[in-house]
């Protein structure tokens, strides 16, 4: 039965605890990895005087379906990380860093009972209450020079964190503008909310592949992540991606990949997404962001997105008395591989900087999907700490 798009509202807070630093090298910090907190599990960087850190991010959304999809009603998911990065040059391994982090959620199951959408309007809605292994993994520069860099990650992390995203989409809640849902709709990949394991090997005319000018990666990744213990016995994920960041504040990024095995389909598929400054004055900017993306394989009976275009806007300070505020707009279309739809969406995202410590996000989404009505989603991210 046809069911109206649905109108979604979340609301998203964000808790920040200030960095703790003790005397030397050795550091304790919560602290936002964005401006607007995600679920990705992107641990913080450690600066030129730190050889370890604790952290910790916390988020926590409230999503009210207001009319359409499934029925109205609301539900609560949370999401809680903790964990350490180590740098290994205590251990003589220098150049290198260990990360280690467990995962705790919270599932009201919104989509699933509410609204039904093929793309979860929130990135951190899991499968089920658990609490689980997040990252761990050992990262290593193996060359001294600033010219070239040669990086390698081995072990389990979230693919995001390496490929495909952009950190203007980034702050949307909707889920379909973290990894690509073309890779998500069709497999259980390394991503929230359940990493897998893999290898990344990157190359790059810098020593920090994720800002130099020119840059590739690729990597041998789990394909499905039914489970983490076994990884390779559930498929093979190969990605390769190049990337290119003619100014500051602009990359672009082109990207292939194919996942086989686990007596599934062979699946392959490619994407392009592109970031940049659009305007800049004095504390007030601007940037744009753009994704196309698309994937074959799978079977004429099979359910799942073959394309995908997204795009959206991201405004610093849209209020010159409010200069750490965020306003984001979303928008997005995915090609559903089984009879042909679409499912679009709209999403407008405002990140208020209540105190220094707390951030409210308030967010809308409507979304229509083929089999249902319009969907009105209203919701709110309560992020406290990270």
């Amino acid at each position: 039965m046809s069911r109206l798009p649905s109108y979604v509202t979340i609301i998203l807070i964000v808790l920040v605890i200030p960095p703790m630093l003790s005397s030397g090298a050795w550091a304790t910090e919560f602290i936002l990895n964005r401006p607007a907190p995600t679920a990705a599990s992107h641990p913080l960087p450690l600066d030129e005087s730190q050889i370890f850190s604790l952290y910790g991010h916390w988020d926590t959304d409230w999503v009210n379906n207001l009319s359409g999809g499934i029925r109205r009603g609301n539900a609560l998911d949370s999401v809680a990380v903790g964990g350490f990065t180590l740098k290994g040059d205590r251990l003589g391994l220098p150049n290198s860093v260990f990360n280690f982090s467990l995962m705790a959620t919270r599932v009201g199951d919104a989509n699933a009972q509410l609204i039904g959408a093929d793309t979860n309007p929130s990135n951190i809605e899991g499968n089920r209450n658990r609490l689980v292994l997040n990252t761990a993994f050992w990262q290593q520069d193996w060359l001294d020079s600033p010219q070239i860099g040669l990086n390698t990650r081995l072990g389990v992390f979230d693919l995001s964190a390496e490929f495909d995203s952009t950190d203007g989409a980034a702050q949307l809640l909707n889920s379909s503008f973290g990894l690509d849902p073309t890779i998500t709709d069709n497999f259980a990949a390394s991503t929230f909310p359940k990493n897998g394991t893999g290898l990344v090997t990157s190359i790059a005319n810098a020593t920090d592949p994720d800002t130099a000018p020119f840059a590739l990666k690729a990597g041998l990744i789990q394909g499905d992540v039914d489970q983490q213990t076994h990884p390779f016995s559930q498929g093979v994920l190969n990605i390769a991606e190049g990337q290119w960041r003619p100014s500051e504040g602009t990359a672009i990024k082109l990207g292939g990949w194919q996942k086989r095995g686990n007596s599934q389909p062979d699946l392959r598929g490619g994407y392009l997404s592109a970031e940049t400054p659009l305007s800049s004055v004095q504390h007030q900017h601007i940037s744009g962001f753009i994704r196309a993306s698309f994937a074959s394989g799978m079977g004429a009976q099979t359910n799942g997105a073959n394309r995908y275009l997204g795009a959206g806007i991201n405004w610093q300070a849209p209020f010159t008395f409010r200069p750490d505020d965020y306003l984001t707009l979303g928008a997005a279309t995915l090609h559903l591989n089984h009879g042909g739809d679409h499912e679009r969406l709209l999403e407008a995202a405002y990140i208020m900087q209540i105190t220094p410590r707390i951030f409210l996000q308030p967010d809308v989404q409507y979304i229509i999907h083929p089999t249902q009505q319009p969907a009105r989603y209203l919701g709110g991210h309560y992020p406290p700490a990270s």
